[in-house]
């Protein structure tokens, strides 16, 4: 009687395996476009939510005329493998000529890469391209301009991928690739008590970020880690960057500090202990800071650094600089100054 309840105990475990095996591929719904098309869509996290515009958003990429390079390979097939640009044609993301998936099952990899004014070529893609971070980031265009949105290379199998393949359609998954760093201008009462005032956007002048290296190489197969292509800084390259006012409140009596915040894209980098230097006019009243400890700016990091102004001085925290990851606004402190 004992072995006849093992041999049922048995049989019922079998049956529940064989049961949520049912229920796991019927809970599984294939993403594969049934006319073998190969379409497209891009995901870049909108940043709206934060504090600064964050530069490219998802919003920007999506528009009439933009332009993205991406790369296919499918190793059982070099009929089934394409290096094409899409073109965004305010519907949706088009290739040059009509891809196609080979069938439903044979697993291909997908790379891309994105920059305004850039068209990467299919060697740049396998090799190495040079870039360089404008020294003039003075609008939000021109900010915008730098912006360099990578996806590494990616397997995708059809015949399970379900966060690569959606609808039908390949989600380009997009990843800041470089460096944002914002800096923030608090000045003091004394400005808003001056003769005359100094409580306007324009009375800010020159703000220049010094000694950040500005030339860079872009491997977008190489992959850094599970979000990048790989970006290596070049040495002796340094730039002075013109940043762009993004934001200006007015100072008021109630409070008699007015603030403002500059935007820059650079390229990810360790910057030593006095290399790097912020300066800025207000008015004719010429300010500088200068970094007192090495920095390192990460891939896909989005950095603030608060400075506040004095009639004569500007200073900053013990603990200047923060990061969050670019994408969210979350942010973190980092043992810099």
């Amino acid at each position: 009687m004992r072995f006849k309840n093992i041999l049922f105990a048995a049989a019922a475990a079998m049956a529940l395996t064989a049961c949520q095996s049912d229920d796991e591929q019927q809970g599984f719904v294939s993403q594969f476009p049934e006319d073998g098309v190969m379409r497209f869509t891009t995901n870049l996290v909108d940043p709206a939510a934060a504090l600064t515009r964050a530069s490219i958003t998802g919003n920007d990429l999506n528009q009439q005329g933009q332009q993205l390079q991406v790369k296919v390979v499918n190793d059982a097939s070099a009929t089934y493998s394409y290096f094409t640009t899409l073109t965004y044609n305010g519907t949706e993301w088009l290739p040059q000529t009509t891809m196609l998936w080979q069938n439903d099952q044979q697993a291909i990899t997908v790379t891309a890469a994105y920059k305004q004014g850039k068209t990467f070529t299919d060697d740049e893609f396998t090799g190495i391209t040079d870039l360089t971070v404008a020294a003039d980031q003075s609008s939000q265009a021109k900010l915008n301009a730098q912006d360099l949105l990578t996806m590494p290379t990616k397997n995708i199998n059809p015949a399970t991928e379900q966060t690569l393949l959606q609808g039908g359609k390949l989600v380009i998954n997009f990843y800041h690739a470089l460096s944002k760093l914002d800096v923030t201008l608090d000045l003091a009462s004394e400005f808003y008590k001056a003769t005359p005032k100094l409580n306007n956007a324009a009375d800010i002048t020159e703000f220049t970020i010094k000694g950040t290296n500005a030339i860079y190489n872009f491997q977008p197969m190489q992959t850094a880690n599970e979000n990048y292509g790989t970006v290596e800084v070049t040495a002796s390259t340094v730039a002075d960057i013109l940043a762009y006012q993004s934001t200006f409140t007015a100072a008021t009596e109630e409070n008699q500090h007015s603030r403002a915040t500059y935007e820059a894209i650079i390229v990810p980098q360790q910057i030593a202990a006095g290399a790097l230097t912020v300066s800025f006019k207000v008015g004719t009243r010429s300010f500088s800071w200068t970094n007192t400890q090495a920095i390192t700016l990460e891939q896909g990091k989005h950095y603030t650094l608060p400075l506040t102004v004095g009639y004569n001085t500007v200073t900053a925290p013990a603990r200047a600089f923060t990061a969050s990851n670019w994408e969210d606004g979350n942010g973190s402190n980092l043992a810099t100054e």
